[in-house]
């Protein structure tokens, strides 16, 4: 680690190894650890209990290991520093780029070699696979699974309840959603069910509780809100079935 300087807060129970980098203005909380050869950036903030795998970068002013409103409420009625209590575990894996403003909350685990662009958030309860991408802007609403191979671009939206399985490639500013009645009408939140090898079309909307089956493609624009059958393309608002995706687009 590089030598220790006032402008740093590090916790002296905290487990920094010796090649890891870390630049001023930040602050490692009780029961963080941190590898090999990662390299945490100007501001960033790191509450334990978070582990943060070797060769991974944190960019400027990320906040890593963010407590859950329960944790938050409790260190505010004791007046505790965040940095000073261990909240439930995060991991964030090897190889790992999260990019600058970006936030991930308490009881995440994302795997080796995912990648992230700005300002991205991740709440509590979430599972991400390995080589994943998280693109700028979007947000993952908690307790949320996510497979391998995944890739999210800029500004997308996925709620609570949401299951996402491998391979599965979300346009810009697509959005799931979980709540059929806006909160006019008592509804159990249910995500929707995305399964291998899915591919959204920017600015597409998934309904709440709708499984798309794999190889599914969703133009842009369109609205889902009945469930698909394997390698439908559908389009459209209300989305239909155009026809089949076709075999040399496998």
């Amino acid at each position: 680690m590089n030598e220790k300087s006032s402008l740093k807060s590090i916790h002296s129970e905290s487990n920094i190894d010796n090649s890891a980098f870390i630049d001023d203005f930040t602050v490692i909380g009780k029961g963080v650890k941190i590898g090999a050869d990662v390299y945490i950036s100007k501001g960033v903030k790191i509450y334990g209990e978070t582990e943060i795998g070797e060769s991974t970068y944190i960019g400027e002013n990320c906040i890593i290991g963010h407590p859950n409103r329960k944790e938050l409420n409790w260190a505010i009625k004791n007046k505790k520093s965040l940095s000073e209590f261990t909240n439930e575990l995060t991991v964030i894996g090897k190889n790992c780029t999260i990019r600058a403003g970006s936030i991930i909350y308490t009881n995440v685990v994302i795997g080796d070699n995912c990648q992230t662009g700005h300002n991205i958030m991740v709440r509590e309860k979430t599972r991400i696979g390995q080589h994943c991408l998280v693109g700028t802007a979007s947000i993952i609403d908690g307790n949320v699974d996510i497979g391998n191979d995944v890739s999210i671009q800029t500004g997308v939206y996925i709620p609570l309840f949401s299951k996402i399985k491998d391979n599965v490639f979300m346009g810009p500013y697509s959005k799931l959603t979980n709540d059929k009645y806006v909160m006019r009408k008592r509804f159990d939140l249910v995500g929707p069910d995305i399964e291998e090898f899915v591919s959204l079309g920017a600015n597409s909307v998934i309904m709440p509780g709708i499984n798309l089956k794999p190889k599914t493609i969703v133009g842009a624009g369109a609205v889902v809100t009945k469930d698909t059958e394997e390698s439908d393309i559908v389009v459209g608002v209300p989305a239909k079935r155009l026809k089949k995706v076709p075999d040399e687009w496998m």
